[in-house]
């Protein structure tokens, strides 16, 4: 009998509990009921799907208004479409054409896919549209649309043309069974972009590669730690350097997750650089995976993220839009990661046109590729020591434009009797070729730190490499100095006194 009640007990607490949490909800849901004229604008559009369109407002009434969520839909068919059209000339493949577009569009799309075959290729990155036309029942829409648009023709391992031009086009989209389709775009002119140049002036730079010595590559930006930084722009700065250059990594820069945390510590990093009175580089698109087309507006979005920060900053005096991407040549084709580029420095020029720009070429046999687009030159050297002098003077004899050496770098690691490297084998290998590049308008040092690990993503899956990696560092782990600081120190009071 007793469980009996304990039994009715329960039930009548479960029934008054849903009754409570139902009433709440109701009455949480009367709070906020609004009544809308259109389901388009009471629902709510998916942000995870990408959009890049933005909206201007109509020039005139329309016959039917133009709602929030109509912008949000339609934004993203019109940003789906030429994505869609940008992975169909990629891979060859017209049959995604269909979910996109319909009518003449179709038509023209999948004929432009066959075009592609012979090495063309289309990249919308953006659009600005403002709605022309509604139809009272919500079936058509028409929009005049100036597209952002990157288009380059590959001729074997060459890249035959590029353009990146603002098109003015007429868009005509069809709401059918399956969502907005576009049916016709009429392109009817397009403008011309400047890319010029604007120049560099500013004095020698003597630098440092900087990672926190526990937090390097993609542990960085996760775990930042301002502290730790601003102790470590100290000891930059003890070493006579004036320059740091460090890197934005693509994923948490782009994540919309991370992307918020990503530009406040971005910002923090650059008040400590300026608070310590250092000047930085940042290097941009760091561990980027791929370079498929249909990914660059995305691109253009994290740019548009991160350069109002970098602009606002006087710490920032050069940008640097993509570490070492002669490397990526191999898996992703030269002139596909020319043509990335090309579109890169031009939306960075659109975006931040006071911000200086270069590219951190790996080797000086890469340094004058689009140098006439850049306005310093930068290059890597690991090569021999002997000729080093020879590589930068081959690159400096070729460009007007200053010529700066933002990676050099010597392992101290030794399994023993110095082989392959020691801490005094680094020191002597360091300042023989700071010597040699003496006459570049900077020289940067990879690194401030050896680390305790590194990232396979970054260095390879090689533990002969890791190890060498490691090692890297004018200090250990621990901050103790090793003899390569003292040279490096002197070398900087050399270079700086030209």
């Amino acid at each position: 009998m007793t469980r009996f009640f304990a039994l009715i007990a329960l039930f009548c607490v479960c029934i008054g509990g849903s009754l409570w949490g139902a009433s709440a909800a109701l009455t949480k849901a009367s709070a906020r009921t609004v009544t809308h004229q259109y389901i388009a604008d009471a629902l709510d559009v998916l942000s995870e799907r990408p959009n890049h369109v933005i909206w201007r407002d109509p020039e005139a009434p329309l016959v039917r208004p133009f709602t929030p969520g109509d912008a949000g839909m339609l934004g993203q068919a019109m940003t789906e479409a030429w994505y869609a059209l940008t992975l169909a000339q990629h891979t060859g493949d017209a049959s995604i054409l269909s979910d996109s577009f319909s009518g003449v569009a179709q038509d023209r799309a999948e004929h432009s896919v066959k075009d592609a075959g012979l090495g063309g290729q289309m990249v919308a990155l953006a659009q600005n549209a403002r709605p022309q036309f509604y139809h009272l029942d919500g079936s058509v829409f028409q929009a005049d649309v100036e597209m952002l648009v990157a288009r380059y023709l590959i001729a074997g391992d060459n890249l035959a043309y590029f353009e990146l031009v603002e098109d003015q086009a007429k868009s005509t989209l069809m709401n059918e069974t399956n969502g907005w389709r576009i049916y016709s775009h009429e392109r009817y002119a397009a403008k011309e972009i400047d890319v010029s140049p604007i120049g560099w002036d500013g004095a020698p730079m003597a630098g440092i590669n900087y990672y926190p010595a526990a937090t390097p590559w993609q542990k960085f930006w996760p775990a930042f730690d301002e502290n730790i930084i601003a102790q470590d722009f100290v000891r930059i700065s003890e070493l006579g350097a004036t320059t740091v250059r460090f890197f934005l990594t693509t994923e948490y820069f782009t994540d919309a997750d991370t992307q918020e945390d990503a530009l406040s510590r971005l910002t923090t990093f650059l008040f400590l650089a300026e608070e310590a009175g250092l000047q930085v580089v940042p290097t941009l698109f760091d561990l980027k995976y791929t370079f498929d087309p249909a990914g660059w507006g995305q691109d253009l979005a994290t740019l548009r993220a991160v350069l109002p920060v970098l602009a606002a900053s006087p710490a920032v005096v050069l940008v640097d839009i993509k570490n070492e991407p002669d490397l990526d040549f191999a898996a992703h084709g030269r002139p596909e990661i020319l043509a990335w580029l090309q579109t890169m420095v031009t939306l960075v020029r659109m975006e931040a046109p006071d911000l200086p720009l270069t590219i951190g070429w790996s080797s000086s046999d890469a340094a004058l590729a689009l140098e006439d687009m850049l306005d310093v030159v930068t290059f890597h050297d690991y090569g021999e020591i002997g000729t080093a002098a020879a590589r930068l003077a081959a690159v400096q004899s070729a460009t007007d434009r200053p010529v700066m050496i933002t990676e050099i770098g010597v392992s101290s690691y030794e399994i023993s009797l110095g082989y392959p490297g020691s801490p005094e084998g680094q020191a002597d290998d360091l300042g023989k070729r700071m010597d040699a590049l003496a006459a570049a308008d900077g020289v940067f040092v990879w690194t401030l730190y050896d680390f305790p690990t590194v990232d396979a993503a970054a260095v390879g899956g090689s533990l002969w490499v890791q190890k060498l990696q490691e090692r890297f560092g004018m200090f250990t782990p621990k901050g103790v100095a090793k003899p390569a600081a003292q040279v490096i120190r002197q070398s900087f009071d050399r270079l700086l006194a030209q």
